[in-house]
């Protein structure tokens, strides 16, 4: 079973269950923090997800709701996998049963639909450690969060007051938050891979004195901040970021 969705919900979870353990998941999904924070995904139906599926692949501009079983078929629909996708909203949706289409539109889902870079594996580990941060979010964040439609389409913009977006920061650890911090520091919103590392070089030669390797490090977390919707990869080297204090 192959699954592609942006919001996940129990209701997913609750299906999943009651599978057979010998059948796969494969599950594409977004982990982006403002997700999470204002529940429009579920961080815990995912994470018990991930422990069943031995981990999720994570697409930040994830937009597409795609159904695939036993390579028999597939749904292509506007439903996402929670409770009001398949329940209570009116949506709509094709069904495959071409063995070579399914075959091609597995092969787009594992690739994230041409996205580059393509999905990331994210473990139930890494799912753990945004507890935290989730919880820091959601207590800054106003009340209602309300999604708008461009935030289906893609990450949110979000500003947080100077006390909020410490503590956002300092909710995470070792180089993710080192990372974040140096780009908390950069005066402009957009900025290059360059400026991340003038900014979190010293960081780094403070905290981890013993890395050799620090600009690979800090492309790597850069990659985790784009799947929680921290920063925006905009091509060409270039970053833009979406968290920030007012």
């Amino acid at each position: 079973m192959a699954i592609s969705s942006p919001y996940i919900g129990e209701h997913l979870y609750r299906a999943v269950s009651q599978l057979n353990e010998e059948i796969s998941i494969t599950l594409l999904t977004r982990t982006l923090l403002v997700d999470f924070a204002s529940k429009a995904s579920d961080l815990k139906a995912l994470r018990a997800l991930a422990e069943r599926a031995g981990g999720i692949l994570s697409l930040s501009s994830l937009h597409a709701k795609v159904y695939l079983i036993d390579n028999k078929r597939a749904l292509i629909t506007s439903a996402n996998a929670t409770h009001s996708g398949m329940h209570r909203n009116r949506e709509c949706g094709y069904q495959l049963t071409s063995a070579s289409e399914i075959r091609a539109l597995r092969r787009m889902l594992l690739a994230g639909f041409g996205k580059s870079p393509q999905p990331q594996l994210w473990t139930v580990q890494d799912l753990d450690e945004l507890r935290e941060p989730v919880e820091k979010l959601r207590a800054a964040l106003p009340r209602p969060i309300v999604l708008q439609a461009a935030d289906l389409e893609a990450p949110r913009r979000v500003e947080l007051r100077p006390r909020d977006y410490s503590r956002l920061i300092n909710s995470f650890s070792g180089w993710l938050q080192l990372t974040l911090e140096g780009v908390s520091r950069i005066k402009s919103n957009t900025f290059s891979m360059d400026d991340v590392f003038a900014a979190c070089a010293p960081l780094a030669v403070d905290r981890f004195p013993d890395n050799r390797h620090v600009r690979e490090k800090l492309r790597q977390q850069m990659q985790i901040l784009r799947d929680l919707g921290l920063v925006l990869f905009l091509g060409s080297g270039r970053y833009e970021r979406l968290a920030s204090s007012s």
